[in-house]
């Protein structure tokens, strides 16, 4: 269980604060405990109300900043993902983010960059699936590393760019 004042991941509502743990706000019948969950990238936006025991939407603690320099070091050697059937492409990104997982986060920024680059040299239209899931991966990775960092988000993003030795 997360305490009150924690950072925790939130599906892809991103980072969000730990505000409060109380019976449901909803209904004073339901036994369940739930969370109150402040989004820190979207501090206008509604608060979260979440069961404590939520099965359906992921949450995980922040990485620890001796993860993210472990996860920065194996970048390299992240494997692209595999798409065999072009209309999976937005279910395979969509699972790949919806883990949590920052490998997940990795593998779907760097399957985009690397079909920007070839649909590129090829004249083809980049399709706004890629750019989409590109955008979220990139930022519900580097908004963490920023928080965790303490530095922003652009330096976060510089900083993760430049570890897979590209630049933009």
């Amino acid at each position: 269980m997360f305490c009150i004042g924690e950072y925790i991941v939130y599906g892809v509502n991103g980072i969000c604060r730990v505000a409060g743990i109380s019976p449901s706000p909803y209904d004073k019948n339901d036994p369940r405990t739930f969370y109150h969950l402040v989004p820190v990238n979207n501090p206008m936006g509604s608060n979260i109300y979440t069961p404590v025991d939520n099965a359906f939407v992921p949450m995980r603690a922040l990485m620890t900043r001796e993860e993210i320099e472990k996860l920065i070091e194996k970048m390299p050697e992240i494997e692209t993902l595999s798409v065999p059937v072009e209309k999976q492409r937005r279910d395979i990104y969509r699972a790949a983010i919806g883990t949590l997982d920052p490998v997940g986060y990795v593998r779907v920024i760097k399957t985009v960059r690397e079909r920007r680059a070839q649909l590129g040299a090829a004249r083809k239209h980049f399709p706004i699936t890629d750019l989409e899931y590109g955008r979220l991966a990139r930022h519900l990775l580097c908004s963490e590393c920023a928080l965790v960092m303490g530095v922003s988000e652009d330096d976060a993003d510089a900083y993760l760019l430049s570890s897979l030795g590209e630049a933009e």
